[in-house]
């Protein structure tokens, strides 16, 4: 089979089921296919109540056992759970990240399921440096922070497993925004609510951005598609959105003036490394104040002041995205914000 077809009826069970990702894609599935039954895998099934046309199933991506029985019957595992959070233990995140992926792969193989899509994210081949145009080729690159490090290994873990009889598919979304994101976007919100935002070098740089519409618009795309087999695609919104353009758009959404303070890179980073020490030494101590300085980590330096471009070209040619349905970002970012002030 080389794409789903109209004629296919097909199960695909979704881990992760009430994060950002699993949510939307249990929606988007939902309401744009007729052929496609779903199956949603949530550790609380209880939060799944009021769902309609979706099978519900409880396991804990900790319990192979427990994953394997809820994976029963299924044609593709799309598997979207993660810990994302960057102020939890490595040790959990690592727990959640890669053995969790450990135990979803191999319980989707016993189960005799004909694909494995796996939800990677582009900070595996970030680092902390500048990126430009870099593609699936990219070398794996480990860089000190838990939640992209665990990611870096179960990508690790699933590449060795290519081509082994159960086909993987492996996409890397950037920055993921959508109604339901608790990782980063409530956090600029609040920065440029607050007057504490500001442009690095005139806010030039790229970032990588996705929206999760978007992203699952792509998800759906691959299923059951010979083309993605055994292959990896790097997953952002189809235009390039500068840093300026992301502070720029948040800021017009939440109603209030554009950022106008603006500093030099090497400033910046010689704060942040300042104020994320303090933070990892005084959140120890206190979990108050290792909140507070989140806002100083790795990962928020680079989605203000590193270059982070990456291609899609691969994407583009073997799946024809963006799709007719792709939302642009301006009015997604929109949108998104609207629907969290609104909640």
């Amino acid at each position: 089979m080389t794409a789903l077809t109209a004629s296919d009826t097909i199960k695909v069970g979704i881990t992760g089921a009430t994060g950002l990702v699993g949510s939307d894609l249990l929606s988007y599935l939902s309401d744009n296919t007729s052929n496609v039954k779903v199956r949603a895998i949530a550790r609380r099934p209880e939060a799944m109540v009021g769902r309609e046309n979706i099978e519900v199933a409880g396991a804990d991506i900790l319990d192979q056992a427990a994953l394997q029985a809820a994976f029963a019957g299924l044609d593709i595992v799309v598997h979207a759970a993660g810990f994302v959070d960057p102020l939890a233990d490595r040790q959990k995140i690592f727990a959640v990240n890669l053995k969790g992926t450990e135990n979803a792969y191999q319980a989707a193989k016993a189960c005799g399921v004909k694909q494995f899509i796996h939800i990677s994210s582009l900070s595996v081949i970030t680092g902390q440096h500048d990126q430009f145009d870099l593609d699936e080729q990219a070398p794996l690159c480990l860089c000190g922070e838990a939640y992209a490090d665990s990611k870096v290994e179960s990508e690790k873990y699933l590449q060795g497993l290519m081509h082994g009889g159960l086909p993987i598919t492996i996409l890397r979304p950037g920055f993921i925004y959508g109604e339901g994101e608790r990782a980063w976007l409530k956090r600029v919100m609040q920065s440029v609510l607050q007057g504490q935002a500001i442009l690095v070098d005139g806010g030039t740089r790229a970032t990588n951005v996705v929206y999760v519409r978007n992203l699952s618009s792509l998800i759906k795309a691959c299923l059951l598609n010979e083309a993605t087999y055994d292959q990896i695609f790097n997953v952002t919104d189809p235009e390039l959105v500068s840093k300026k353009m992301l502070f720029d758009t948040v800021a017009d959404a939440l109603g209030v003036p554009r950022i106008k303070k603006n500093l030099p890179r090497p400033v910046v980073k010689a704060l942040f490394e300042i104020l994320g020490t303090i933070g990892s030494i005084s959140g120890i101590f206190n979990e108050k104040s290792k909140a507070q300085f989140a806002r100083f980590s790795p990962g928020a330096f680079r989605l203000i002041a590193v270059n982070q471009g990456f291609s899609i070209e691969k994407a583009r040619k073997v799946l024809g995205y963006p799709f007719a349905d792709c939302v642009g970002f301006s009015q997604a970012m929109q949108e998104t914000i609207g629907r969290i002030q609104a909640k």
